[in-house]
């Protein structure tokens, strides 16, 4: 009555010197020297051991369970088990610290709730990987057999935590477990975060894919991701009818970076040091990044105030340019864009990263460049991965960098209107097609190339 587990006897109750319950139980006669291999009972017992399984709060506090249970040897000549310690299966497992029940209220309080893991496992007293172990065995209850339909796929990696290894229960093999899962979000539908994948590399991505079912994959006809070479190569190989769109989040994060490196090359070129609060351009570090129009009137005139005063040549204030001008290139998502109108946001970033001298802009233009054929598919779309982020631990943000793709080219279809075809490097190649830029800092420069068509047009 006491502990409401099956099977359990209370035998005393005691209070500690601390004030807590003392619950001291042994197994039911009834239950007691039941061989779990033979399904015989033994009347040969071994020796008396004490355990202490975690249960759940009772009453005012969590009390102390004191298991008071026998070794039995099992005298059946055809059985292999020798040796045995009395169980509860179903409440409390053989070697088991913590109770069926413990673990039940940890998953349901983690799931249900929506309470932090490591939160649930220092109030139950059990560690962190038992508690998620616990949450997984109770999703697995209630989650599909398989992952949702989804038209939009979008493909990101998290970090969760340090690689090591595990031991599988299923066949005892010792494996790799990486740093990084791959997580795969509906974008366009209702199934939000459905799967993530251990690993960020294209083999395990396309395992994955590979273990669905074919209808599935068919159904899928826009792949979001990042700039990641590796995630192409996935979703070229896997899924191989599927339109490759860049995401527009990334994007515009790899123009905020561009502007916060020119920023501190900036301070350290001028100033030798790091820049402090200050320095007027430290001082708008985060209006840098903001959209331009997110700001007021006074908050944009400090910002233009503070460019000018901090970089009186012009180079931090193009930056800034040069970041709003690909956001409104990416802004036409979703707007059913003319071509045309496309083809000239491209011509006017193009060449005004060209003409501002600054190697974060080339670098971001190159970006821009290798990705064309997909930033322009994405645009009569308006899905992105921005929304799905916050399920990814704070970690994600001191990621390290990935491996970034050179030079990228999806398969033509029939309504792709090739804007920036490629050049082959050779004799024959226009000298007009190659700008050569410097950077305001002395750093190491390469020649930026573009079409033969885009200098012609202007």
């Amino acid at each position: 009555m006491l502990l409401a587990i099956d099977g359990l006897v209370v035998d005393q109750v005691l209070i500690d010197e601390t004030g807590r319950r003392v619950v001291h139980c042994s197994t039911d006669p009834g239950l007691a020297g039941w061989c779990p291999a033979c399904r015989q009972q033994s009347t040969s017992p071994k020796e008396r051991v004490v355990t202490r399984p975690r249960d759940v709060r009772i009453g005012p506090d969590r009390p102390l369970l004191l298991w008071h249970k026998r070794k039995w040897h099992c005298r059946v000549p055809e059985c292999d088990r020798k040796v045995f310690t009395e169980a509860l299966p179903e409440q409390i497992p053989a070697r088991a610290r913590i109770t069926t029940r413990a673990r039940r209220a940890a998953a349901q309080s983690i799931g249900d709730h929506l309470r932090p893991v490591s939160g649930v496992a220092a109030e139950m007293g059990m560690d962190w990987r038992i508690a998620h172990d616990a949450f997984v065995a109770y999703a697995d209850e209630v989650l599909p057999v398989g992952p949702p339909p989804v038209r939009v796929l979008g493909v990101d990696e998290t970090r969760r935590g340090k690689g090591r290894y595990e031991v599988e229960s299923s066949t005892g093999v010792k494996v790799w477990v990486d740093r990084f899962d791959t997580g795969l979000v509906d974008l366009d539908g209702t199934g939000g975060l459905f799967a993530q994948v251990n690993g960020r590399n294209s083999a395990a991505v396309i395992a994955w894919l590979e273990e669905q079912d074919p209808d599935w994959r068919a159904a899928i006809k826009y792949v979001s991701m990042d700039t990641s070479a590796t995630y192409a190569r996935a979703a070229r190989l896997a899924l191989p009818q599927a339109t490759v769109i860049v995401d527009r989040f990334h994007l515009v994060a790899l123009a905020n970076r561009a502007v916060t490196e020119y920023r501190r090359e900036l301070a350290w070129s001028r100033r030798g040091r790091r820049g402090r609060k200050v320095d007027p351009e430290w001082a708008q570090r985060n209006r840098l990044l903001r959209a331009a129009e997110s700001l007021t009137e006074e908050e944009s005139a400090k910002l233009h105030d503070a460019m000018r005063a901090a970089d009186p040549s012009g180079g931090l204030e193009k930056g800034w340019q040069g970041k709003e001008m690909l956001r409104r290139l990416l802004g036409l998502a979703g707007t059913d864009p003319d071509r045309s109108l496309i083809w000239r946001h491209l011509t006017d970033f193009y060449m005004y990263c060209a003409d501002s001298e600054i190697h974060q802009l080339r670098r971001l233009a190159w970006t821009v460049n290798a990705w064309q054929p997909s930033i322009i598919q994405g645009h009569p779309h308006r899905h992105q991965q921005r929304t799905h982020r916050g399920l990814q631990p704070h970690r994600q943000a001191r990621r390290t960098d990935r491996v970034r793709l050179p030079q990228y080219r999806q398969p033509e279809t029939p309504d792709t209107i090739r804007l920036h075809p490629s050049i082959t490097p050779g004799a024959n190649q226009n000298p007009q097609a190659l700008l050569t830029l410097t950077s305001p800092f002395s750093l190491a420069s390469r020649p930026l190339r573009y079409s033969p068509i885009l200098v012609m047009t202007l």
